[in-house]
């Protein structure tokens, strides 16, 4: 948030805590002026009606979310370090900010489009050559014989899926599985290691020839 004025962070603090309170409908701007300690006219000065305000409030959101664990990841690393960093810091950043899952499931009741297109936009600041970073580590590591060939689309979207489920999906697991919580240190560790040891017997590299001619009969 360092683009923004002192105003404008305080009157988004109150927005994010309305919102999520309320819900994106049942949020009222008065309300939001007034967590901020400002009058509507002045609110309606920065931000011209509510849906602007919201739009901003999610920017945020996913601003802070996809900064954050990005730039938590070495550069420097074998893939399957890097692998392991990527999990690791994304199960984190979605357990330590839990209304971006709040956030996402209200867009995608009213199509995805708009939070689609600034996840696009955002993920392009942190683009390899043009590519969405994890998709260009992944073809980098085909390439260099760190994992064997696979759609790299599909490995991304595989991980991403595997992290995300467990929270998009809890209104519903909590029921079939009333002791699951995936905020809990356990069930994060429990669940990094899972996709790790899934995703890596899927991609590792291919045994040589060589190391099969070697092996006794």
């Amino acid at each position: 948030m360092d683009h923004l004025t002192e105003q404008e962070k305080r009157i988004l603090s109150a927005a994010r805590q309305v919102f999520l309170e309320k819900g994106r409908d049942g949020a009222r701007m008065q309300e939001i002026a007034n967590r901020a300690g400002i009058n509507k006219a002045l609110l309606h000065y920065y931000f011209r009606n509510k849906e602007k305000l919201y739009a901003t409030v999610l920017r945020e959101e996913i601003r802070s979310f996809i900064q954050g664990f990005t730039r938590s990841i070495p550069e420097e690393n074998t893939f399957r370090e890097f692998l392991n960093q990527f999990v690791h810091h994304y199960l984190q950043h979605i357990a330590r900010k839990p209304e971006v899952i709040r956030f996402l499931l209200w867009e995608l009741e009213s199509g995805g489009e708009r939070v689609g297109t600034l996840f696009r936009e955002e993920l392009q600041q942190t683009a390899v050559s043009g590519k969405f970073f994890l998709l260009a580590r992944i073809e980098q590591a085909i390439q260099q014989g760190e994992i064997r060939s696979v759609d790299p689309l599909q490995l991304v979207l595989s991980l991403i899926g595997m992290c995300l489920y467990p929270f998009l999906a809890r209104p519903i697991l909590s029921m079939v599985f009333p002791s699951l919580n995936p905020t809990s240190p356990d069930f994060l560790e429990r669940r990094k290691q899972a996709i790790l040891e899934l995703i890596w017997k899927g991609i590792q590299p291919d045994p040589s020839p060589d190391a099969n001619r070697d092996k006794p009969d």
